[in-house]
């Protein structure tokens, strides 16, 4: 399945996430536009507290889904195909602050150009 996943959405679904499992929710109207984006569906807004916290469910369950994809071309890409990648490791500590999935975001683009690059 293709997730429509912006960076947004993926901050949005980790707070979901954090906030749920703290016992609080996330307004349920963003989290209905979020759901129905995100995994293509068109159901109606609700406030009831199992369905918000079985949408927070499939939310999580499909970024974890979509980190993984991510993950995976990056590991599966033949390796005489893919340059190597500097890392600034200077610049990764300034960064501290940034969520994984921004983080993982970044890597994916360098080496995205340096494949590019390459051609």
């Amino acid at each position: 399945m293709i997730y429509n996943f912006t960076e947004e959405d993926i901050k949005f679904v980790e707070r979901a996430i954090e906030l749920k499992r703290k016992g609080f929710y996330i307004d349920s109207m963003q989290l209905t536009e979020h759901y129905n984006r995100i995994l293509n569906k068109h159901v109606n807004n609700t406030t009831c507290g199992s369905c918000m916290r079985q949408r927070i469910g499939e939310l999580e369950g499909a970024l974890n889904n979509y980190k993984q994809k991510i993950q995976n071309e990056a590991i599966s890409s033949p390796k005489d195909n893919v340059p190597e990648v500097e890392v600034d490791n200077a610049k990764e500590e300034e960064n501290k602050e940034l969520t994984e999935a921004e983080i993982m975001k970044e890597r994916m683009a360098k080496v995205r150009a340096a494949r590019k690059n390459q051609k």
